[in-house]
């Protein structure tokens, strides 16, 4: 890395750290104000707090590193244009979009962390929180409650023709208790039964046991008693937990882009409505890393026009960018949920919109 790069990211770095220590704090702040009380009622102790407040950030890095990015962009290079540092660059012969890649390949690097973030720690994190917080209010209030057992789930696979009833789904281990799966032939007449005690996630499989197995002829009627087997690999079906948790994280804040596109293709008889509201979060989801690729391309020529200005005009330019990136945002996929819009342009619209201009502002920049 040469040395006038390190000069740039150490400008961009510094207010960064900033920025991102200083928005988690008044996010947890913001959070305190509705759960305190609960956590004070139930008695939380403070490790269980932290840990909680821990896993409540990666679920919300979406919103905090674009705005940090921005910020710390606007104030790195409003800094270095006040005091003539870019004019100096330049007047060694450096080419203004040279001195441009090192915040640019960061806001690049950043967008992948978040994106990996989002795809793989987010949701599951974020539903972790979402059981936390409900245990503690149960507890609170004198209840006590298995956040972590589901109950009476019905589950519908059209594509491999079965119907799942579960008791109980404990969504930590995988464990099913008191399971029936019906098989259907094409035509839809039953051909299979089976009735479990319990299940297993073990190997990519599920293991069901204590297992009652009742085939049925052409005409849905059983073919004699039913076959007891002690274990039974049921290499046969083709659902994983994922799918019965997607159907139990029933926001899509609590799953990934690639659990959403599941979730559709097993479900081929959701309506045309039903379908581009899930496609809408679908391709919103892959969006939101890309976020901040978008916001570092617009706040590098506002970062330079606004450096004679002082460092408020940079922060309210940087409220009223973020804001208004909002609000397209939130109108984009209203818009796609009532099918104004076609998903992918509801969920990548307004950081195309956003890009578009500031792509044309640094051609602009001299």
């Amino acid at each position: 890395m040469k040395l006038i790069d390190r000069f740039l990211l150490r400008h961009v770095l510094m207010p960064l750290g900033y920025c991102l220590v200083g928005f988690i704090f008044i996010y947890i702040i913001y959070d305190l104000f509705d759960n305190l009380p609960d956590f004070v009622r139930a008695g939380t102790p403070f490790r269980q707090v932290a840990t909680y407040y821990i896993n409540l950030t990666p679920a919300q890095l979406y919103i905090i590193v674009p705005v940090s990015m921005l910020l710390a962009v606007l104030y790195a290079l409003s800094h270095l244009t006040k005091n003539n540092e870019i004019t100096a660059l330049r007047a060694c012969g450096i080419s203004l979009y040279r001195l441009l890649v090192p915040i640019l390949l960061l806001g690049f690097l950043i967008s992948i962390t978040v994106a990996s973030i989002n795809e793989f720690i987010g949701p599951n994190a974020a539903y972790w929180c979402d059981q936390f917080v409900r245990g503690q209010r149960y507890i609170g209030r004198g209840q006590e409650v298995e956040i972590h057992i589901h109950r009476d789930h019905a589950h519908r696979n059209a594509i491999g023709r079965r119907n799942w009833f579960i008791r109980e789904i404990n969504t930590l281990t995988f464990e099913l208790r008191d399971v029936q799966v019906d098989q259907e032939r094409e035509d839809g007449s039953s051909e299979r039964r089976y009735i479990a005690k319990g299940a297993k996630w073990l190997d990519g499989r599920w293991w069901f046991h204590d297992v009652e197995i009742q085939n049925y002829d052409l005409s849905s009627n059983p073919m004699g008693p039913p076959r007891s087997v002690a274990a039974r690999e049921m290499t046969e079906f083709t659902e994983i937990p994922r799918d019965f948790l997607n159907e139990i994280r029933y926001s899509p804040d609590f799953l990934s882009s690639s659990e959403l596109l599941r979730f559709v293709e097993n479900n081929p008889e959701l309506s045309d409505r039903v379908r581009a509201r899930y496609m809408v979060d679908y391709h919103y989801r892959l969006a939101m890393p890309w976020i901040t690729m978008v916001v570092t391309f617009m706040g590098i020529p506002f970062g330079s026009q606004t450096g004679r200005k002082g460092a408020f005009v940079g922060v309210l330019l940087c409220i009223g960018l973020f804001f208004s990136f909002w609000v397209l945002i939130t109108f984009s996929i209203a818009a796609g949920k009532e099918q104004q819009l076609s998903p992918f342009l509801a969920g990548w619209g307004p950081n195309l919109l956003f890009l578009t201009i500031g792509l044309v502002m640094l051609y602009r920049m001299r």
